[in-house]
């Protein structure tokens, strides 16, 4: 249900936290009127979501989908949650906290990079998973090896000399989960890079497969619906630079938590 009220001191940590991902915004006018969730979003045709709806932000609060400010003279200005809009159009954005500001674009400070190592010992000291990190709109959660769900890519045997580089089918309806399971059948270790696919870039986190080994890697959707489908890729490579086998087996599976 729409709600018009007078507006009060805490709009302002309303607007942030929908806009800007925790920036501080100033107070609007004391005289003025706001509306809540009053409008929908279509993006060429297609329904985002519809007025009265609510979105989820990284933290899993729900807060209004659009805000409808109305000054004194009946001039009427509306807010839309920065982030849903950026992920829909497929463009980075990142809180640079020490400038208190949104950044929209890659940039200098856009994505992460992981150079080539020159041996095995490049890939010794990463991780088998990132979990608490994010790439883009998702988040990398503990390891969920499950069998249940909806099968994103069937069991492969893939063994090359190139990178095993794909893009996984993600669909928000099937659920906000997405758990990719490899086996290193080498006797070197991989660098396993998974992420979010911009038009322009991509936004990885970086780990490693030791030889002979199953890791598991599960990320978030922190923004899911229907009507949001961000790219999700994986990229497997020797990272020496220097040529190499990738010996592996690999399968994903998308679910509900």
């Amino acid at each position: 249900m729409n709600k018009k009220r007078p507006v009060i001191p805490f709009l302002s940590g309303v607007l942030a936290t929908v806009l800007t991902m925790g920036c501080v915004t100033t107070a609007l006018a004391a005289s003025g009127l706001v509306q809540f969730s009053p409008v929908g979003l279509q993006l060429n045709g297609k329904a985002i979501f519809a007025a009265g709806d609510s979105v989820n932000t990284e933290s899993g609060q729900s807060v209004p989908s659009s805000i409808v400010y109305t000054d004194e003279a009946g001039g009427g200005t509306t807010y839309l949650p920065l982030r849903t809009i950026a992920n829909l159009l497929d463009v980075p954005i990142t809180w640079d906290g020490a400038e208190t500001t949104v950044v929209l674009g890659r940039g200098d400070r856009g994505g992460i990079t992981v150079e080539p190592g020159t041996g095995e010992s490049a890939w010794d000291s990463l991780p088998l998973h990132q979990a608490g990190k994010t790439a883009g709109p998702f988040a990398e959660v503990q390891p969920d090896a499950r069998k249940g769900g909806i099968m994103l890519l069937e069991e492969t045997q893939f063994r090359s000399g190139s990178d095993f580089s794909r893009d996984i089918p993600f669909v928000g309806a099937n659920g906000r989960y997405v758990s990719i399971t490899v086996t290193n059948n080498g006797t070197q270790p991989l660098l396993f890079q998974a992420g979010h696919l911009y038009a322009t870039g991509r936004d990885m986190l970086a780990t490693q497969i030791p030889a002979g080994a199953t890791v598991t890697r599960t990320f978030e959707a922190l923004e899911s619906s229907a009507a949001i489908q961000p790219r999700f890729g994986v990229d497997i490579s020797t990272g020496s630079g220097e040529g190499g086998t990738v010996d592996i087996q690999i399968s994903a599976v998308q679910f509900n938590g």
